[in-house]
């Protein structure tokens, strides 16, 4: 066995292990992973899942045709998209919600990152050491997931990511000292690819990650439009007018977000109403 796995990956296989069997003793921990699977297959969720798998898959595709990416980086793959696809998509709401949206996904993704290079790194501890490490960096992972939105919590969530931050830096400097001491097994092209490629996939989902989160902004803006109208022509005719008028324009579409009223939208004279006073205030900023 463990030719065929790593010390890391054998103790991640004897928590997992644990982790599922003490599980199934508890009826409270199968009731909950039950909702989480039923919330996951909702239908919104899961075609946005669907999507988001679908366009992983349209970028392996272009990398490999780039003899970038290869079946050998299969595991890495997935790892990426366990830790660090999924939990994107799970946050891409702070897209709408704070101005400098790309430092906050780049941040957010350094922590999966870490995760990910952690588990596929070229060296591991032996195995006791591992089996120590792996609860430990999952408690510390966690902690920022429990804590999120606690302001009381403000403390532990600070010692959590400093915490990681300093294990990724221990591990960077171990494996620094193990390519010193090895560099020949090290220094390879499959090796540099497996360390660059959870860092290429994070760049290229951004664009994903950007159009889901403009998609979010426009039902959000069109469900509060269209609440009063009763004609399907009108709310198509809202749909229409929407594209037409900001198009992948986030910036501008969260500005008309912040300054629509609560005036009532009952008809296509109400709607033009809304969008003409929208366009006039764009007008009297700029001059």
């Amino acid at each position: 066995m463990s030719e065929i796995f790593s010390n890391r990956e054998i103790a991640i296989i004897i928590w997992l292990t644990l982790f599922f069997a003490f599980s199934a003793t508890k009826k409270g921990v199968l009731n909950s992973a039950w909702k989480l699977i039923s919330i996951l297959f909702q239908k919104q969720m899961g075609t946005l899942i669907l999507f988001m798998l679908g366009y992983i898959v349209i970028l392996l595709i272009l990398l490999a045709t780039l003899r970038f990416w290869e079946i050998a980086f299969l595991k890495d793959t997935i790892l990426w998209i366990v830790f660090v696809g999924f939990l994107l998509l799970m946050n891409s709401n702070k897209i709408n919600s704070e101005n400098n949206y790309l430092v906050s996904i780049l941040k957010d993704s350094v922590k999966g990152i870490v995760i990910v290079e952690f588990i596929a790194n070229f060296y591991s501890f032996s195995i006791g050491i591992e089996l120590l490490i792996i609860p430990v960096l999952t408690f510390i992972a966690v902690i920022p997931i429990v804590t999120k939105g606690k302001p009381e919590y403000k403390s532990v969530e600070k010692f959590s990511n400093g915490s990681l931050s300093i294990f990724g830096g221990v591990i960077l400097i171990y494996t620094i000292y193990k390519i010193s001491q090895g560099f020949n097994e090290f220094a390879n092209l499959l090796t540099l690819k497996s360390f660059l490629l959870p860092i290429l996939l994070t760049i290229l989902y951004l664009p994903f990650l950007y159009f889901v989160a403009l998609w979010t902004l426009y039902e959000v803006m069109y469900i509060r439009l269209s609440s009063q109208l009763k004609k399907k022509k009108h709310k198509k005719y809202l749909k229409r007018l929407m594209i037409l008028t900001f198009h992948i324009n986030r910036k501008k579409l969260r500005l008309f977000q912040s300054e629509l009223g609560f005036e009532p939208v009952q008809n296509k004279k109400d709607i033009n109403r809304v969008f003409e006073n929208f366009q006039q205030s764009q007008i009297m900023s700029k001059s």
